[in-house]
């Protein structure tokens, strides 16, 4: 841990984002490269989800068809599997 890094995405970082950087890598045993890299990719995918529940939202204003839990359950054959386990149990997922 801890060097230079080695793409200089650190060298750009202000110093005091920079300290927590390496706080928090020290923290989770990764490099603050390794550390920045993924947290990255963590909003990357954030982002993407947050953006395709937006789409769908706009989808279903504008009247798009939505199904509740027992019409899904109905249509794909599911009944007998919810019935062994439990309804309850199916709900909450």
């Amino acid at each position: 841990m801890g060097g230079a890094s080695e793409h200089g995405y650190l060298q750009a970082l202000d110093a005091d984002l920079a300290k927590a950087l390496a706080r928090a890598a020290r923290r989770a045993r990764k490099s603050p490269d390794r550390l920045l890299q993924e947290l990255v990719l963590e909003y990357l995918r954030d982002q993407d989800d947050y953006l395709a529940a937006a789409r769908a939202r706009t989808r279903i204003k504008k009247g798009a068809r939505t199904y509740g839990l027992d019409e899904v359950i109905k249509r794909h054959g599911l009944e007998d599997s919810v019935q062994r386990r439990g309804r309850a149990s199916v709900r909450q997922v």
